[in-house]
C-alpha cells in the first residue's frame, strides 16, 4: 500500500524560496537606501562647499576657486557648475579707474572690444582697452553716450539739449565733428536722455526729456541734417536703441509704453507697434543688429514691483507690426537698470540694483539659458555693454570709483565644463587642513582623495 506524502513536504521548499526572495529584496532595499543616503550626503557636501566658495569670492578668490572646484568634483550639478563658473570669470575681470572720480553710469563698447566709451557725472571718456589708456572728451558733463559698431563715431548728449558728434578714427585724439542742436527750449525738460547711432555711424537718434525723438543724417560728417522731430512719449524717455541699419528704433518711457518705430523714411518716422500686453515702466531696451531680436527690461507694477526681462522677436524689421513675445526672464528681487545685446542677438547681459550682471544665451529666443553671472559690485550696476560674440563686456556702477572690463573670449567653453577649464592648466591642491575645515571632517577617500593634501582635479 502507498502512503500519500503530506502537503507540508511540498510547502517547505516554497517557503524557503519565498524567504530567500524576501531577504534578497530587503538586502537590495537596504543597499539602495544606503546608496541614496550617500548621494544625499554627497550633494549636501558639494552644495556646502559651493556656498563657502561664494562667500569667499571677493575676500579670497584663490580659496573660492579651489572650494568651487572641490564642489564640482564631489558632485557636479547646475548649482556647483554655475558657482565655479561665476568664480572663474572673476579672474577675467580688469577694474579700470576713470579720470573722473564721480562714478560711471553709462558704458559703450565697439564691436571688436577695443574701444570703450564711458560717462558718469563728469565728462565722457574714450578708452583704448588694449592699452588701458583713455582721453577725456571736452563735452558736457553727465552726458548720455553712444558708440558706433566700428568705434569710429561717438555721440554725447548734454543737459542743454545738444548732442556732440565725435570722430574717433584716432581714438587717442578724438575730434569734435559736429553739434546736433535740440528742439526749442521747453524749460528743464529738454535735456538729452538717450542717444543711439547706427552700425555705420550714418544715422543718429536722440531722445530728450520732453518725449521727443530726433533723427539725424550724419552722412556728410561736418554738416549733419536733422530729418525729423517726433513726439514719441508724454513723459521722459528712459532708453533708446537703433538697429544696425538705422531703420528701426525702440523707445521706452518712465511711465509709458515700449514703442517700436519704423525709420525707413527718416523724415517721417512711423509708429510700428506698441508691445502688447502693454509694457509700462520699461527701464531699458536693446535691439539686435538686424532688428529681429528685442530685449526689454521692465518693472511689473504689481504688489512687489517685480523686475523681469522680456524677449521679443520682430519677423520683419522693415515692417515690425507684429512683435511676438517669446520668453520672460525672471530676475532676483532687484530693479533691472540696463540691458545689452550682442549684434547677432545671441547673448544678452542684464544688470541692476543687486550689483551683478547676468549673461543669457538667446540663440533660441524662446528658451533663454543662463550662462553666468558677472559679480563683484556692492551697489547697483547701471551701465553694461557687449562686444561681438560676447567676447568682452563692460560693467559700470555710479557708486564705484572703477568700471570693469571682462574677458569672455572662452565663455562658452568655461560654462560647458568649468572643471576642465581649470584643471587643463595643471593639478590643483587643497590642504588637508582646509579640506577638514570646510567639509566638517569628511573623509576625502570617499571622493577619490588620499590621506594628505587633496588633489581637486582627482575628486570623483
Amino acid at each position: 500500500m502507498v502512503v500519500p506524502r503530506a502537503r507540508g513536504g511540498r510547502a517547505l521548499p516554497v517557503l524557503a524560496a519565498l524567504l530567500a526572495v524576501a531577504l534578497t529584496c530587503a538586502g537590495t532595499a537596504w543597499w539602495l537606501e544606503r546608496g541614496q543616503a550617500r548621494d544625499r550626503e554627497r550633494v549636501a557636501l558639494a552644495h556646502g562647499l559651493a556656498l563657502h566658495a561664494a562667500e569667499l569670492r571677493e575676500d579670497d578668490p584663490v580659496k573660492a576657486r579651489d572650494l568651487g572646484l572641490a564642489a564640482v568634483g564631489v558632485h557636479a550639478d547646475d548649482q556647483t557648475r554655475a558657482g565655479l563658473t561665476d568664480t572663474l570669470l572673476l579672474w577675467r575681470r580688469d577694474d579700470l579707474r576713470p579720470r573722473d572720480s564721480g562714478g560711471v553710469r553709462h558704458a559703450e563698447l565697439s564691436g571688436d572690444g577695443r574701444v570703450g566709451l564711458v560717462a558718469g557725472n563728469g565728462k565722457a571718456e574714450v578708452w583704448r582697452l588694449g592699452s588701458g589708456r583713455s582721453v577725456t572728451l571736452d563735452g558736457p558733463e553727465g552726458a548720455a553716450p553712444a558708440l558706433s559698431h566700428d568705434g569710429r563715431t561717438a555721440l554725447t548728449g548734454g543737459d542743454d539739449g545738444a548732442t556732440t558728434v565725435w570722430d574717433l578714427t584716432d581714438a587717442a585724439r578724438p575730434a569734435r565733428r559736429a553739434t546736433l542742436p535740440g528742439v526749442a527750449a521747453k524749460g528743464p525738460l529738454d535735456d538729452v536722455q538717450a542717444v543711439a547711432v547706427s552700425r555705420d555711424g550714418r544715422v543718429a537718434a536722440v531722445a530728450d526729456s520732453a518725449g521727443n525723438l530726433l533723427v539725424w543724417d550724419l552722412t556728410v560728417g561736418d554738416h549733419p541734417v536733422r530729418r525729423s522731430v517726433t513726439a514719441v512719449h508724454d513723459s521722459p524717455t528712459a532708453d533708446l536703441d537703433l538697429s544696425g541699419d538705422g531703420r528701426t528704433a525702440v523707445t521706452t518711457a518712465d511711465d509709458g509704453p515700449v514703442t517700436i518705430w519704423n525709420l525707413a523714411d527718416p523724415a517721417h518716422p512711423v509708429k510700428a507697434a506698441e508691445l502688447t500686453p502693454s509694457i509700462h515702466n520699461g527701464t531699458a531696451a536693446a535691439l539686435s543688429g538686424d532688428g529681429r531680436v528685442l530685449v526689454v527690461a521692465r518693472r511689473d507694477p504689481g504688489a512687489d514691483w517685480r523686475s523681469q526681462a522680456e524677449v521679443w522677436t520682430l519677423a520683419d524689421p522693415a515692417r515690425p507690426a507684429r512683435p511676438v513675445r517669446t520668453a520672460v526672464i525672471g530676475m532676483p528681487p532687484a530693479d533691472m537698470l540696463d540691458v545689452a545685446l550682442t549684434p547677432d542677438g545671441g547673448t544678452a547681459l542684464l544688470a541692476g540694483s543687486n550689483g551683478n550682471g547676468s549673461l543669457w544665451d538667446l540663440s533660441v529666443p524662446s528658451r533663454p539659458v543662463r550662462l553666468a553671472g558677472l559679480r563683484g559690485y556692492p551697489s547697483e550696476v547701471r551701465g553694461v555693454a557687449l562686444s561681438d560674440g560676447a567676447r568682452s563686456a563692460l560693467l559700470a556702477a555710479p557708486d564705484s570709483t572703477t568700471f570693469s572690463l571682462w574677458d569672455l573670449h572662452d565663455l562658452r567653453q568655461v560654462v560647458a565644463d568649468p572643471e576642465q577649464a581649470l584643471c587643463d592648466g595643471g593639478s590643483r591642491m587643497l590642504s588637508r587642513a582646509d579640506w577638514d575645515r570646510y567639509t566638517g571632517g569628511a573623509d576625502p577617500s570617499d571622493h577619490g582623495g588620499g590621506d594628505g593634501d587633496v588633489s581637486l582635479c582627482s575628486l570623483r
